[in-house]
């Protein structure tokens, strides 16, 4: 009985030390203007943000490897070693070599390890503990992420005032959880001969249609948000509604939005009936229109907290579902395509904004958030009308 609980205990471990490091992009938030100024000074600042959007991009392929190989060619250790070891050696380097079309290409490694280890996250979760557990350990893996994140940009903050290249050093973090992983983690059983009666074949099962719509639905709602948290500086400043440390306190509160969020989850999940996903899909949209017309502090701090909740409302409740009607060969594939699918959307919403800028002549940073709003709203729609009809369906 010992030995039981302390293998969940261990697994409890793992699982937090895998989403503590979901967020460790993070990082660089807080430090581009200081790597721009000191380290790269006579580098267009356009193309130095390519260190941070360029890993941005590559965790897409690196999620999607992951997905289609993970606890098939590659255990789940090897894989949290592969990812959490390659992020702490790729994302060090930088500060011994200042090449920056070398550190480019080790923000690319970065960036694909990071997209390896988030369908380790997700199936994880899945593998590991019963439906029963499930949504609580799933909101407690959602703090961790969300205090890894503020913990990052904190760190990230204060040691680019120190030393800019400092910064690099900050990735060091992840050597915590890589240990922790090696102790703790056991490798989730395999499925034995004797236990495939129905899967013949596991290679031969196909992923569920509704897994593709799910993730295509997520992606087109978070690019539509997205302007939001990349609009946020300009809306606060332009509007003279504080200076750049005010932005700094509103981002964090997204991210303690998504603490709160996991902290109350499995409690809104038993609450709402199972029907998670609409819930927090109602609130994503409110907090996005309180965000996008509101014309005082007060207003884009309570929509900025809103959205934070719902999001990490929103993205539990999907891993949770693929566990009702995904195959358990094929989770990892689509936890992989959900989380490509969220990086994707985040990657072009930088071209939506210019693009509606150049389409209306109209530089206005509300804008793309009031027409982001319009697009939430109708998939929002779209959406809890498909995730009801699961329900009923089930």
């Amino acid at each position: 009985m010992n030995m039981k609980m302390n293998e969940r205990t261990g697994n409890f471990i793992s699982v937090l030390a895998v989403y503590f490091a979901a967020n460790v992009i993070f990082i660089m938030s807080p430090a581009m203007n200081s790597i721009a100024t000191n380290l790269y000074p006579d580098i267009e600042y356009g193309t130095v943000l390519m260190l941070s959007t360029i890993s941005s991009l590559f965790m897409i392929p690196g999620s999607l490897l992951a997905g289609a190989v993970l606890g098939k060619e590659i255990g789940f250790k090897q894989m949290a070693v592969i990812s959490l070891g390659g992020i702490v050696i790729a994302g060090v380097l930088p500060y011994f070599i200042t090449n920056f079309t070398v550190v480019l290409i080790l923000r690319i490694i970065v960036g694909f390890c990071i997209g390896l280890g988030f369908p380790l996250q997700s199936t994880l979760a899945l593998k590991l503990f019963n439906d029963n557990e499930r949504p609580a350990i799933l909101g407690k893996a959602t703090v961790a992420m969300s205090c890894g994140a503020i913990f990052y940009m904190l760190v990230s903050g204060t040691v680019c005032d120190m030393d800019a290249s400092y910064v690099w050093l900050v990735h060091g973090i992840l050597i915590v959880p890589l240990i922790l992983v090696v102790i703790f983690l056991k490798e989730p059983e395999k499925i034995e001969e004797s236990e495939q009666v129905e899967i013949k074949d596991a290679k031969n099962e196909k992923l569920p249609m509704l897994a593709v719509i799910t993730s295509g639905l997520f992606m087109v709602v978070f690019f539509a948000f997205y302007p939001v948290l990349l609009n946020m500086s300009a809306i606060v400043e332009q509007e003279g509604l504080g200076a750049g440390a005010v932005t700094g306190i509103i981002s964090s509160l997204f991210t303690i939005g998504n603490a709160i969020a996991g902290i109350i989850f499995a409690k809104v999940y038993k609450a709402t009936g199972k029907y998670v996903i609409p819930v927090g899909l109602v609130f994503w949209a409110i907090g996005t229109a309180i965000f996008s017309f509101g014309n005082h502090i007060a207003m884009i701090v309570a929509g900025v907290v809103i959205c934070g909740i719902s999001v990490q409302t929103v993205w539990p409740g999907i891993i949770n579902s693929f566990s009702q009607y995904v195959p358990a060969s094929k989770q990892s594939m689509a936890s992989a395509l959900f989380i490509s699918g969220m990086n994707l959307g985040c990657f072009l919403t930088s071209f939506y904004i210019t693009g509606v800028a150049e389409l209306t002549g109209n530089a206005d940073p509300r804008l793309p958030c009031q027409i982001g709003l319009m697009i939430v709203v109708v998939f929002a729609v779209i959406w809890s009308m498909i995730e009801i009809k699961r329900k009923r369906s089930e």
